[in-house]
């Protein structure tokens, strides 16, 4: 192995490795943290502080997670290829487009949609829940379609 093929699999790894950690964490949190939650704390003002004791600087950890997979396939993306088809160009810009919406909805969902939280009033917390976990799954779709367009990408 020489050393461009061992750094496209170091670069491989890395990146397959931070999407599933960014993917894993936002699986849990939908369909096994947020679901518990409910049946372990009956009150919905002690519940809505365990979370934002539980998420408290967690952001940090997704916004590395996002620029290793952004680095590690810019860094994928320019090493040197057999051949570079349209099919493959195609499917690395709808990559990036689609990892660009998904960092700027992370953005929006951490830095609005958070701080909106913690001054919510209790009566406001399910309509604020509900838009959570429509955010959340939207996110959730979106690095799923970009993990699969990477796999096609290394059959074009």
């Amino acid at each position: 192995m020489n050393g461009s093929e061992l750094l496209r699999v170091l670069l491989t790894l890395l990146h397959a490795l931070a999407a599933a950690a960014w993917f894993g964490s936002m699986f849990y949190s939908i369909f096994v943290l947020y679901h518990r939650l409910g049946r372990y704390f009956g009150d919905i003002a002690e519940r809505e502080r365990f979370l934002l004791t539980l998420a408290h600087g967690a952001r940090w950890h997704m916004v590395a997670a996002i620029a290793l997979v952004g680095l590690s396939g810019v860094g994928l993306a320019l090493l040197p290829r057999e051949s570079k088809t349209s099919a493959w160009l195609i499917v690395m810009e709808v990559k990036m487009a689609l990892l660009l919406a998904s960092a700027v909805f992370f953005w929006r969902i951490s830095w609005h949609w958070w701080p909106a939280r913690l001054f919510a009033l209790e009566a406001e917390l399910p309509a604020i829940h509900r838009r959570f976990r429509i955010g959340a799954a939207c996110m959730l779709v979106m690095v799923g379609l970009n993990m699969l367009l990477g796999v096609l990408g290394r059959i074009f």
